[in-house]
């Protein structure tokens, strides 16, 4: 072990004290114990003999060479020193500094060229503009609930998805990211948050909890109070849209008990275990109601929990049988006709302003069943009434009334026929059913 020494000193003392300090043998092994040298030089209080010898003298290990410059390392005190020739990857002071500096450099370049991007992705944001009559009715019902949730953040400010969290029971973050996709709110890059927009290697990534957000213009011009008193005025056609609409609330209603229910019980699923469930929930609503399926979430819930008590079986092992339960549970229902009990909704779980104007505008709650939804979205959008539907129905109808008159049960047929349209059955399904029964 060679240390090369480079000295600030000219004080003889000093200079006989740093040698002795440095000082190895052929083996490499220093010749005297840092104990034996306190007491060489008188030193002020509280300094340390290493911390002494560093201000008097530079030392450079010859078994330690840059990778960048090759020149020898600098090292601050015995412990530092390698015995043999080392494959060094950290730098030399100098050209870390080098490395610092060019590294700051290009981060400021960076932030600057986001800056820049951003002031970009601003100026074509504020030339975007919407005519909201002219916009989906599932996106109009979906504004006037988030406005609801956010007042008066919608009109009159920015707002970022955690404001939102009055609007749905869960996926609060999908109904927004819905509007933003529509170019119904834009972001608003100068009003969030520093950090909320950063680099990732060549790609601009964000925080999208910090994200703020903001309506878009209207083309017209209206004023934001302007473009939400309209959207309440507006006459609903779309069928298909606001249907999905519901079924998107009310999955995130149901998802929101089951997921209440697994924290109770400490059953954690998986991200695709909670898709297959979500999708599962998705098409039991277009017939059941919301409070039904959260009877069936309490049930399977609690089957899973017991079954985590037996032999050979665990909380994991029991969780992941959820999904198929409520699947087979719900194929139960249906093949053997079961009526499913309706649970009521728990206090801390709120409907969320979504589920108010859903059911202002539709007459529509968690008790309510998906056919009696779909029948309800039929008649408000004047689908139930249209030419097409009424000549789709000519026929099946002309039969019905033969058959009723021709076995005398008129009357039958009428009360059963009301009897299924109460139960929220459409028009078309309830001929049918009154058909095949006639029939058998």
């Amino acid at each position: 072990m060679a240390i090369k020494l480079q000295m600030l000193t000219e004080d003889p003392k000093e200079i006989e004290l740093i040698e002795r300090y440095w000082a190895v043998d052929e083996s490499g092994q220093y010749l005297e114990k840092v104990s034996a040298l306190q007491g060489v030089i008188e030193m002020a209080p509280g300094v340390t003999l290493a911390s002494f010898i560093r201000q008097r003298c530079n030392a450079f290990d010859e078994n330690q060479v840059c990778p960048e410059c090759e020149e020898l390392i600098e090292i601050r005190n015995r412990s530092e020193a390698k015995k043999v020739p080392q494959r060094r990857t950290k730098l030399c002071a100098l050209c870390q500094e080098d490395r610092d500096a060019m590294v700051l450099n290009a981060e400021k370049a960076k932030a600057a060229e986001l800056e820049r991007l951003l002031a970009d992705y601003a100026r074509r944001q504020s030339t975007r503009t919407v005519d909201y009559s002219e916009i989906p009715d599932n996106q109009a019902l979906l504004l006037l609930a988030l406005d609801r949730a956010i007042t008066p953040r919608l009109t009159h400010g920015g707002f970022t998805v955690g404001d939102c969290r009055g609007l749905a029971p869960r996926y609060v973050g999908d109904f927004v990211q819905q509007l933003r996709e529509a170019g119904l709110v834009l972001e608003d890059p100068a009003k969030a948050r520093p950090g909320t927009y950063y680099w990732e290697g060549d790609e601009i990534w964000m925080l999208r909890e910090q994200v703020v957000y903001r309506l878009a213009p209207d083309t017209a011009s209206r004023s934001a109070d302007e473009i939400i008193r309209s959207l309440s005025d507006r006459v609903y056609t779309d069928a298909e849209g606001l249907f999905n609409l519901w079924l998107d609330y009310s999955v995130a209603d149901v998802m929101r008990y089951l997921d209440a229910q697994c924290e109770l019980y400490h059953h954690d699923l998986s991200g695709q275990e909670l898709e297959e469930i979500k999708s599962t929930m998705r098409s039991a609503l277009e017939t059941y109601s919301v409070s039904q399926l959260w009877s069936v979430a309490w049930k399977v819930v609690r089957d899973a929990a017991s079954l985590a008590n037996r032999e050979y079986y665990n909380r994991p092992k029991a969780a992941a049988t959820i999904p198929g339960k409520i699947r087979r549970n719900l194929e139960k229902v249906q093949r053997e006709a079961i009526e499913l009990k309706a649970w009521s909704r728990p206090e801390q779980h709120p409907a969320g302003t979504l589920g108010m104007v859903l059911g202002e505008i539709l007459g529509v709650d968690e008790n309510t069943s998906g056919n009696r939804v779909a029948s309800l979205v039929s008649w408000l959008t004047g689908q139930a009434c249209s030419a097409s539907v009424e000549a789709e129905l000519h026929e099946p109808v002309r039969e019905l009334m033969t058959i009723a008159l021709a076995h005398d049960v008129g009357s039958s047929v009428m009360l059963r026929f009301a009897e299924l349209i109460r139960a929220g059955h459409d028009v078309g399904f309830a001929i049918e059913e009154i058909g095949e029964a006639l029939r058998s």
